[in-house]
């Protein structure tokens, strides 16, 4: 199972310029209230009153501005600046509060930095041959996962042997067409994926229909 450490690496990150007026709105409103009598925040600098003051008059501004008055659209602007640096503000003080408490800071509702997630790729799944549209040709396809670079298929003519020579090939899609088969035999494939480290999995064997 998850932990808020497996998820955020503890730091409060400060995406407040880039977020449109509704959600600065939300989010600072989510704040508010998650951080309002927050028991392992007791003095949070700016003050509750003071940020939740803040909040609301941002909130109220940002209605007036809604008919794009000038004098309306100005005031909510300053209202904004004024919010976004009590967010700022805020951010310092229940990191220092925290420090390094990752559940704590996830109970603020402060946007927090996350931590890059390793992928597991696995051997590839559903794997499909058909005839392709020409004769001497073969169509592969497996399903496509994340963290994969490069798909890959070996075959060999059936049967195969100790002595059998594979032939590879490599796609960068999940989907692939070999050529230059002989019609009427069968050929045995196995798919394997290349994950961005270098890292290699293959799926089982697999053979073909009669080629066309």
């Amino acid at each position: 199972m998850l932990t808020a450490s497996d998820l955020y690496d503890g730091v409060v990150t400060r995406p407040f310029n880039s977020w449109s007026d509704t959600k600065l709105s939300s989010e600072t409103s989510k704040i508010q209230v998650a951080m309002s009598n927050n028991p392992l925040f007791p003095t949070p600098n700016p003050s509750m009153q003071v940020f939740g003051d803040a909040v609301a008059a941002y909130v109220s501004q940002l209605a007036k501005a809604g008919t794009r008055d000038a004098n309306a659209v100005a005031a909510k602007n300053s209202r904004r600046a004024e919010l976004v640096a009590l967010c700022v503000q805020l951010g310092n003080s229940v990191t220092s509060t925290a420090d390094g408490n990752v559940e704590a800071l996830v109970s603020t509702a402060m946007p927090l930095r996350k931590k890059r997630q390793s992928i597991v790729i696995e051997a590839p799944s559903n794997f499909r041959i058909t005839n392709g549209l020409n004769s001497g040709e073969l169509d592969l396809k497996v399903d496509g996962q994340r963290g994969v670079s490069t798909f890959g298929f070996e075959y060999t003519i059936d049967p195969p042997t100790e002595e059998s020579v594979w032939v590879k090939t490599i796609c960068t899609t999940s989907r692939c067409t070999v050529k230059g088969l002989t019609p009427g035999k069968k050929y045995w494939f196995r798919a394997f994926v290349t994950g961005s480290k270098g890292q290699q999995v293959t799926g089982e064997m697999m053979i073909s229909p009669y080629v066309q």
